[in-house]
């Protein structure tokens, strides 16, 4: 879901990464879906990229 989410808001994952202030290993991971962020970086992927965090975590 981050992957098409990122490509809609014509973000990449470098710039998200340091936004949020995670690795861009961490974010990679997420799309790739081999890990989850945590709660706390739920808020503030929601918040970089101006969405509910409703429409993350569903």
């Amino acid at each position: 879901m981050l992957k098409e989410l990122l490509k809609l808001k014509g973000v990449k994952q470098k710039w998200l990464a340091k936004k949020i202030g995670v690795s861009e290993v961490t974010v990679s991971n997420w799309v790739k879906e081999k890990s989850i962020p945590s709660d706390k970086n739920y808020q503030k992927i929601s918040e970089a990229l101006n969405i509910p965090l409703k429409d993350l975590t569903n």
